[in-house]
């Protein structure tokens, strides 16, 4: 059985254990989330406003066509915070004059720089199916990179978290030291891994996304209505959904 939030390449000759890399930035991200509680009543209360509210909603349509509504996002969800957040450092007054109307005192408030570093979602862009391992370490890198760079007292604690959950991942050195070997960065690493061996890793996953997706996947074939499968139909109805592209993991 694997164990939520770990990825573990089972189709390769050679196994190595890598904490899923998009759950150690969903860790990261409830940092950040904690440090901005004015952000975070922002985004909750809006959500509050706009749910179930058919003629707020139709105000919003009216006065902006163009904009997309405010998004609902679920904490359990891998970075729909950030996706909530980016959404508001976007259309902030769109937000303040659309409250106006509804005759609301509207939030003042100013966005912290940190939260426009967020409007590329790291963890959304790891969610994406057939990510070479290059890839998926470059977002990675370029990830906390940007997460060290974060200013003030806030960001020292950023700094700190993505230093500690990425210190007990041992495994992603070891497929980071496989990616230099595979792009021909490094020459002089030795691995008890064959050519043929560190070539499967070319595509090895580094997040468990593809497990969470087969439990909803699971969960809706397996539905307390749908007691009758024969074994033939099972097999088709497996085959359908492995042609499904599901962009909610968690």
């Amino acid at each position: 059985m694997v164990k939520a939030g770990t990825a573990l390449n089972v189709f390769y000759p050679k196994l190595i254990h890598v904490t899923c890399l998009a759950h150690a930035f969903h860790r990261v991200a409830e940092t950040i989330r904690s440090e901005f509680p004015e952000v975070d009543f922002l985004i909750s209360t809006i959500k509050k406003l706009f749910l179930k509210a058919p003629s707020r909603v139709h105000i919003f349509k009216e006065n902006y066509p163009q904009t997309p509504l405010p998004p609902k996002p679920v904490i359990t969800r891998w970075g729909t915070w950030l996706q909530a957040a980016a959404y508001y450092c976007d259309n902030f007054s769109v937000i303040e004059d659309v409250i106006s109307k509804l005759e609301i005192d509207a939030v003042s408030y100013t966005y912290p720089p940190i939260l426009h570093l967020l409007q590329s979602n790291s963890i959304t862009k790891l969610e994406a199916q057939n990510l070479s391992l290059a890839d998926s370490l470059g977002i990675v890198s370029d990830t906390v990179k940007k997460l060290k760079e974060s200013p003030g007292q806030v960001g020292i604690k950023i700094k700190n978290k993505v230093e500690q959950v990425l210190s007990k991942n041992s495994g992603l050195k070891t497929v980071e030291a496989i990616a230099n070997i595979l792009n021909g960065s490094d020459t002089q690493t030795s691995f008890e891994f064959s050519l043929a061996d560190l070539g499967a890793f070319k595509f090895a996953p580094i997040t468990s996304v593809n497990v969470e997706r087969s439990f909803s996947r699971y969960k809706n074939i397996l539905r307390p209505n749908r007691r009758r499968f024969t074994f033939n139909n099972l097999k088709k109805y497996m085959i359908v959904h492995c042609f499904v592209d599901d962009e909610d993991p968690s």
